[in-house]
């Protein structure tokens, strides 16, 4: 059996393309370990991971005063001193070869310079730490937080539910990926990045409280939001009903405008990224590969994102800004609305392909009863020039805000005033004439309703 081949059999390395498992299988050297030898020894440094191909290995675990508590055995299979891949840090147990044993090695040193330039293959260090985080008693420490919990999982994180250390209240931690961290760029970035998005104070963006470093990783903390993924909605649902898709638009809209404002372009606006809590805000999350405007006005080789949301700018690695959000906001109303992508395949490039070179199609080719104001935000968000597109995401909350007369028209914000008139039906037509020009004059007023009550009927 192949390095690669024997890998791919262990749960931790199953997440990478056999590509990638190629690759890291050049960095794995083959040992053969005689019986009754030590391996590891307590408090040397921590230069290797072992991955056991054929053998059983004993590791002796201490209590707190040094005696032995019990002895732990490993198989095929099974892995031991990866904290040394992640840390560097001493070794804290050690560990005995019981029967013959036959290794795969993998060194610290040589690894880190590998992994700069294949990326893709650092993410077994995210899974693999993902594991070892919620072994023993489901609890450990990242910086001053304690872990209780995964929350979830993505292509470049995981979550983690976790205890602030002095409000005891619960927040979400989330992992970067290994993938991300070896990018010496984005970890630059990162670090900058993470300043500007603890400052982004709006109803509806997941508010950043920390962020840590450890393990070789970087963690955010955010507030712990409870209600339900969009995407699920849509999973379950198929289609949103035409005032709940407004309703959660316009909240998106506004968070979008608010994050462009203060320099921040998204990147990855889709429903897997949009929470709906059960009193129906909307909470904007992952800014994971957010970037600075100044950033995100270069041209860029490497294109981030997710390809069946992606605007045509940035599917090209093009120069962006906020319009490209705006861009991927249109998409998923799209979906929304009929519960279906405009773009499909099993092909990432072809979809891209078609954001760049096909016109997106009217939702309402799927459902001619959807409303044209919906019909519309999908269209002008869509348009494959930045420059055509809608400008501000603001400008998409008042166009879904308006009323049938075309005023900009907030009922969160609405006020009513009755106007009665008692007059003697002799001057009926006096009466008239002085409410048609009441009427006149207060339909010039932007964002105004008006009704007349006569007799029972209701108009204006």
């Amino acid at each position: 059996m192949s390095f690669t081949s024997f890998l791919k059999t262990i749960p931790a390395f199953r997440s990478l393309a056999t590509r990638e498992l190629d690759r890291l299988s050049s960095q794995c050297e083959p040992v053969r370990i005689p019986a009754k030898t030590q391996i590891i020894r307590r408090g040397d440094p921590g230069d290797a991971m072992y991955v056991v191909k054929d053998g059983i290995v004993r590791i002796p675990i201490l209590d707190d005063s040094g005696r032995e508590k019990f002895v732990a055995r490993l198989g095929k299979g099974e892995f031991f001193g990866e904290m040394a891949l992640l840390t560097g840090e001493v070794r804290n147990a050690d560990v005995f070869a019981e029967s013959e044993v036959e290794c795969l090695v993998i060194r610290r040193a040589p690894l880190q310079e590998f992994l700069k330039k294949h990326t893709p293959v650092a993410s077994f260090l995210t899974e693999i730490l993902g594991r070892r985080l919620l072994e023993g008693n489901n609890i450990k420490q990242v910086g001053k937080y304690k872990l209780v919990g995964e929350l979830g999982r993505g292509g470049m994180a995981l979550v983690f539910e976790g205890l602030h250390p002095t409000l005891n209240s619960s927040v979400a931690i989330k992992m970067l990926s290994h993938e991300l961290v070896y990018d010496e760029e984005f970890a630059t970035r990162f670090r900058e990045e993470s300043k500007i998005l603890a400052g982004l104070q709006h109803e509806n963006i997941v508010q950043v409280i920390d962020s840590e470093e450890a393990y070789a990783t970087y963690f955010i903390v955010m507030e712990k939001i409870v209600g339900t993924e969009l995407s699920r909605m849509i999973d379950t649902r198929g289609v949103i009903p035409f005032e709940e898709t407004r309703s959660v638009l316009a909240q998106l809209a506004e968070a979008l405008d608010y994050a462009h404002t203060h320099g921040i372009v998204h990147r990855d606006v889709k429903p897997s990224n949009v929470i709906v809590e059960h009193n129906g805000r909307v909470k904007l999350m992952d800014f994971g590969i957010a970037k600075t405007r100044a950033e995100a006005d270069q041209e860029d080789e490497d294109i981030v994102g997710t390809a069946e949301y992606m605007s045509p700018e940035q599917a090209l690695g093009r120069k962006m800004d906020g319009r490209a959000d705006l861009y991927s906001l249109g998409i998923m109303a799209y979906e929304m609305l009929t519960g279906r992508l405009p773009f499909d395949s099993p092909d990432p490039y072809e979809i891209l392909r078609k954001h760049v070179r096909e016109p997106v199609p009217s939702p309402k080719q799927v459902n001619p009863k959807i409303p044209d104001d919906l019909a519309e935000v999908v269209r002008k968000a869509c348009l494959k020039k930045p420059e055509e597109r809608w400008q501000r995401g603001r400008e998409i909350s008042q166009f879904l805000k308006k009323d049938e007369a075309g005023g900009d028209f907030d009922l969160t914000r609405a006020r009513t005033k009755t106007f009665t008139v008692i007059y003697d039906g002799a001057q009926e037509e006096h009466v008239k004439t002085l409410l048609k020009r009441a009427l006149a004059e207060a339909k010039r007023i932007p964002g105004i309703k008006i009704g007349i009550s006569d007799a029972g009927r209701i108009y204006g």
